[in-house]
C-alpha cells in the first residue's frame, strides 16, 4: 500500500476553503498566507488525483468530487478530534485518581492523617488504597494497578525502584494492665511463658520473624494464629495474650489500652520503602502524596505510634 502524503493541515485547509468559498477568508481563518493555502489545496488534489475546487479570479466552487471529499474530510477530522478529546479526558480522569498499594500498618496508622493534608491540596482527587500483604502490594505496583506502593519487599525486583524511607522495629503488644507492661524492653526469651498470638505462617511478617529467631534455643510458642496484624491486636486488646508486631501497627488512637515494648536479643526490624515501576512518571497528585509520605517518614511517622 502506497503512503498517502496528506496531513491534517491539508484537510483543515480544504474544509476552510470549501466552507468559505473564498481563499482570502479561509487563509485569515487559518492564520496562514494565501500562497501557503493554495499549496495545501494543490497538494491535496495531487494526493487524491482529482480536482476538488473550481476556482477563478472571481469565484471558488466545489466540484462533484470536492463535495464527496468534503464529507470524508469532516468525518476524518471529527474522528480525530474525538480521539484526542477522549485521550485527554482519560488522562484527566487518571490524574484525578491516585492508587496506592500499602501494607496495612501504614494504611491504618499513617495514611489517614496524611490524606487530610492531601485533600486540602487536591480536593477533587479520588484516592484508592490497596491495603494488602507485602506480596499483593508488590504485585499491584508491578502490574501497574497502583501508581506506587509502600512496602518492605521489592528491592529484589528488576522492574521496581525501591527507595528505603523508614526502619521499623518489632515490639511486643501488651495490655497496659499486663505484668510486663512497665518494662522498657524485653528479650524474646522473656516471652516463653506468655500466651503468644501470631500472624499466619504464610505472612511476610511471620516469615521475617521466624528467620530472625531461627537460632534461638528458647522462643515463645504460638497459641493463637490469625491472618492479619489487626486481628492479632484485637485479641491482645481482649486480653487473650501478647503479640509481636511492627511498631507502626501500634496506634495510640486506635489501641489506647495497649503499649508497645521494644524487643531485643535479637532486635528484629524491617525496612519500609517506596516502590515504583522503573521509568514511570507519576501524575502531580500521586507525586504530591508520595512526597507527603517521604516527609512523614523523615519525622519518624511519629503521629500515630504507641509508646512503651
Amino acid at each position: 500500500m502506497n503512503r498517502i502524503d496528506v496531513d491534517m493541515g491539508d484537510l483543515y485547509a480544504f474544509v476552510a476553503v470549501a466552507e468559505k468559498l473564498h481563499f482570502k477568508a479561509a487563509a485569515e481563518e487559518l492564520f496562514i498566507s494565501q500562497p501557503a493555502l493554495s499549496r495545501r489545496i494543490e497538494k491535496l488534489e495531487g494526493a487524491t488525483g482529482v480536482r476538488l475546487l473550481d476556482r477563478s479570479s472571481r469565484r471558488v466552487a466545489l466540484t462533484e468530487s470536492g463535495r464527496l471529499f468534503l464529507q470524508h474530510a469532516h468525518s476524518i477530522i471529527g474522528e480525530l478530534e474525538a480521539a484526542v478529546h477522549g485521550a485527554s479526558d482519560s488522562m484527566r480522569q487518571r490524574a484525578a485518581l491516585v492508587t496506592v498499594a500499602c501494607v496495612p500498618s501504614v494504611v491504618h496508622n499513617v495514611l489517614p492523617r496524611l490524606l487530610k493534608t492531601f485533600a486540602q491540596q487536591f480536593p477533587k482527587t479520588r484516592v484508592h488504597i490497596i491495603d494488602e500483604r507485602g506480596e499483593e502490594v508488590l504485585h499491584s505496583v508491578v502490574s501497574a494497578v497502583a501508581d506506587f506502593g509502600i512496602n518492605f519487599t521489592g528491592a529484589q525486583e528488576a522492574d521496581i525502584d525501591f527507595t528505603p524511607i523508614y526502619g521499623e522495629r518489632y515490639v511486643l503488644a501488651a495490655r497496659k494492665d499486663h505484668r510486663l507492661a512497665r518494662r522498657k524492653s524485653l528479650a524474646w526469651k522473656d516471652l516463653v511463658d506468655e500466651t503468644f498470638i501470631s500472624v499466619s505462617s504464610r505472612s511476610s511478617n511471620r516469615i521475617l520473624l521466624d528467620h530472625a529467631l531461627a537460632k534461638l534455643t528458647t522462643r515463645p510458642t504460638v497459641t493463637y494464629e490469625v491472618n492479619h496484624v489487626t486481628g492479632a491486636l484485637s485479641m491482645v486488646v481482649a486480653g487473650l495474650g501478647v503479640a509481636a508486631v511492627p511498631a507502626l501497627a501500634m496506634s495510640k488512637e486506635e489501641y489506647p489500652s495497649l503499649v508497645g515494648i521494644p524487643l531485643t536479643h535479637p532486635t528484629v526490624s524491617r525496612t519500609l520503602g517506596i516502590i515504583v515501576r522503573k521509568g514511570s512518571l507519576l501524575a502531580p497528585p500521586a507525586q504530591a502524596l508520595l512526597d507527603l509520605l517521604r516527609r512523614e517518614a523523615k519525622n519518624g511517622f511519629a503521629g500515630g505510634q504507641a509508646q512503651g
